[in-house]
């Protein structure tokens, strides 16, 4: 009896392997899909990461150019200023953003009266920062960055010769030194600003008739080597000989190509 139980239990086929129920079924697949979510997400996350470091490395990158730039001008180093031209893009360089005293690279340049830097600036793409719309108003930030640097030179001044030497004071005499340069440089920068004088007039001034209605204007710097350093040139126009009234007026910053196109004239 037990040998035929056996062999009546051998007999029949055998359950196939898997859920035993459809209720069984969909929480095996909610597991699974459980998983597999898990594993994409955490996939999604370091990918997010890297990017992020990637763009982080990136921009601490950038930040270092456009300090290093700024350091090259107030240095007067011309090679170094190419350099960072050539590694970097205007965009990257964030060469027409203002510092945080309201100056731009081509600013300091020509307050230093350092024509070649401020020339291949220029050449560049670099404009005047936007903040100052006035001669008085420029005249006055530079005071206050000429007192306000004083001050703190004679502040840390004070705390350097009160102290006992120490870690604190050592970093305060890099600070103090630091300080005393940064003094000097706004001091010539308002100097230079006060001395400036208006540049030489453009060469080679020509017009030609380029059709019906249009004519076109070129010009060429001025040729003197000490003329003050051109950042923009005023074109205008006018069908009187004294320029009474003006008929339009431009002002040209792009100085790669010193000319414009006078159009829609009549008689």
């Amino acid at each position: 009896m037990t040998q035929q139980m056996r062999d009546l239990q051998m007999g029949q086929p055998k359950k196939p392997s898997g859920p035993s129920s459809p209720n069984a079924a969909k929480r095996l697949y909610r597991n699974l899909s459980g998983k597999f979510r898990v594993n994409y997400t955490s996939f999604d996350e370091g990918s997010l990461a890297a990017r992020n470091e990637k763009e982080r490395l990136r921009k601490s990158c950038l930040f270092q150019g456009n300090a290093a730039l700024f350091e090259a001008v107030e240095m007067q180093d011309l090679d170094r200023v190419q350099e960072l031209l050539k590694q970097y893009s205007v965009e990257e360089l964030d060469l027409n953003t203002p510092n945080s005293e309201g100056l731009l690279p081509l600013d300091i340049a020509i307050m230093t009266n350092n024509a070649p830097i401020a020339k291949t600036l220029l050449q560049a793409g670099a404009k005047e920062s936007p903040h100052f719309l006035s001669l008085e108003s420029r005249s006055l930030h530079l005071s206050t960055l000429v007192r306000e640097a004083e001050q703190r030179v004679n502040d840390l001044t004070a705390q350097v010769v009160n102290e006992a030497p120490n870690v604190d004071c050592s970093e305060k005499e890099k600070q103090l030194k630091s300080w005393e340069w940064r003094y000097r440089l706004y001091k010539r920068m308002k100097a230079g600003f006060e001395h400036a004088r208006a540049p030489d007039p453009p060469t080679n001034v020509r017009l030609a008739v380029t059709s019906s209605t249009t004519l076109r204007v070129t010009f060429q710097e001025p040729l003197s080597v000490n003329s003050a350093v051109v950042t923009k040139y005023k074109v205008e126009w006018s069908l009187s000989s004294s320029f009474s009234p003006n008929v339009g007026e431009v002002v040209i910053e792009k100085l790669r190509n010193l000319q414009f196109n006078i159009g829609v004239l009549f008689q």
